[in-house]
């Protein structure tokens, strides 16, 4: 089965009423499809650390309380011996709720879900044969969240990360132990209209506090808004676009123990504001064993934060193994 874009990317996605009850995402009237581009020369901007992690925040998320939607469209490669071996292409959606608690703090919940696909045919892979090794692994899609989420100009911190919490699979993507984590926002730019904000963040994990790492995971993005929309004190949100590179450790499922090297990843994004917003053929599934029937009619039971469970009716339509889209 060809499963382009917007196929099954939003797994997690009627789990974003998990974020906020009876949240919707706003109209798509008005929203701006823009590729991204970094910038070609521009003004760096002199901004307070407040004003950039308000820019930031509303270019990203919102500076209201209501959920956002964005993607990620990338291609993974295998780096080794000085070499690169494509991987998968990666499709990821992420629902994030973010609540401002001062000038230079967000703190919110996220859901993640991501699928991977042949780079070449762009079929949804269930096999995948790394590079070097020649094993054969599983590729399963991934879901995380509600995941607790933190944003700042600056920020470090350390703690212990069991993923348990977070995935029913979770561990054949993440190494469980000591973290050390880091965020920060840099660089804002303006091109004409254009206006740019760099971020980074990372997490090392280790076995034991200071130890060798066991598992890293960095990414730097550049995400693209109008400096117009910027600066309106009116708009709490603004259409966005991004690029994204990254590197990580091999992910425990592609048991690449013993092997010196790691994943590359490098690709666009931007939000959505509906799923139709999403790039083509990408669309909302959950698992077919979580619709439930009542006079006919198919719906589905989220969780909310506060821990209250709601109905959802949904109409049912393409199917993809366990997987049914809503």
């Amino acid at each position: 089965m060809n499963t382009q874009r917007r196929s099954l990317l939003a797994s997690g996605g009627v789990a974003l009423a998990g974020l906020a009850a009876g949240a919707t995402l706003p109209s798509l009237a008005g929203a701006r499809s823009r590729e991204p581009a970094a910038p070609t020369g521009g003004t760096a901007i002199p901004i307070s650390d407040a004003d950039l992690l308000t820019a930031f925040a509303k270019a990203r998320y919102a500076l209201d309380d209501r959920v956002t939607m964005g993607w990620v469209d990338a291609i993974t490669y295998a780096f080794i011996d000085g070499a690169t071996y494509p991987l998968y292409r990666l499709r990821a959606g992420t629902w994030v709720r973010m609540r401002r608690v001062d000038d230079l703090h967000f703190v919110g919940r996220t859901i993640e879900t991501a699928y991977f696909f042949d780079p070449t045919t762009d079929e949804l892979l269930g096999k995948l044969k790394m590079p070097v090794t020649g094993t054969e692994v599983e590729v399963k899609p991934y879901r995380a969240g509600p995941s607790k989420a933190s944003l700042g100009v600056r920020e470090e911190e350390a703690g212990t990360f069991r993923m348990s919490g977070e995935s029913r699979n979770g561990a054949n993507f993440f190494r469980e132990g000591q973290t050390k984590r880091r965020q920060s926002l840099s660089q804002p730019m303006r091109e004409g209209d254009d206006f740019f904000i760099r971020e980074d963040q990372g997490t090392r994990v280790s076995a034991t506090e200071g130890g060798k790492p066991i598992f890293f995971y960095s990414e730097w993005t550049i995400t693209r808004a109008s400096w117009k929309e910027i600066q309106n004190p009116k708009l709490q949100y603004v259409d966005s676009t991004l690029q994204y590179s990254a590197i990580a450790a091999f992910r425990p499922w592609m048991k690449m123990d013993g092997v010196d090297g790691h994943t590359l990843q490098n690709g666009r994004g931007g939000r959505a504001r509906t799923n139709a917003d999403l790039p083509p053929r990408e669309v909302v599934a959950v698992p077919q064993s979580s619709v439930l029937y009542e006079s006919g009619q198919a719906y589905v039971l989220v969780l909310d934060d506060t821990s209250h469970v709601h109905r959802i009716d949904v109409q049912l339509s393409g199917r993809d193994g366990d997987w049914v889209e809503v």
